[in-house]
């Protein structure tokens, strides 16, 4: 990922701090550029936010894998796992399951 991409999206979230989306994007560019630790900063903030929104959960429990932080991780990724089932996303179901079993 380019360093373009992450100034791009921390230019949009200074901008607009309160929108989900400059926030998510945000956490995407810098979960993609391997920032776990910041990364997990903004999906914990988006997560208290949006308890429904399942691919956050995903990306926090992976960022926190990547931290070596692995009950945390746990704890989001079953979160996510109950939302995709909640939610009927059957493809983020099956990974979820597949991830847990490895933890």
């Amino acid at each position: 990922m380019s360093n373009d991409r992450l100034d791009r999206a921390l230019k949009l979230w200074e901008q607009f701090p309160d929108n989900e989306l400059t926030r998510y994007n945000l956490a995407q560019a810098l979960f993609d550029a391997d920032d776990h630790e910041g990364a997990a900063e903004h999906f914990r903030a988006l997560c208290a936010k949006r308890a429904d929104w399942m691919v956050v959960h995903i990306l926090l429990g992976k960022s926190l894998l990547e931290l070596g932080r692995r009950e945390e991780a746990r704890s989001f990724i079953q979160q996510a796992l109950q939302l995709a089932v909640d939610q009927h996303h059957d493809g983020p179901r099956e990974e979820l399951e597949e991830l847990l079993k490895t933890l």
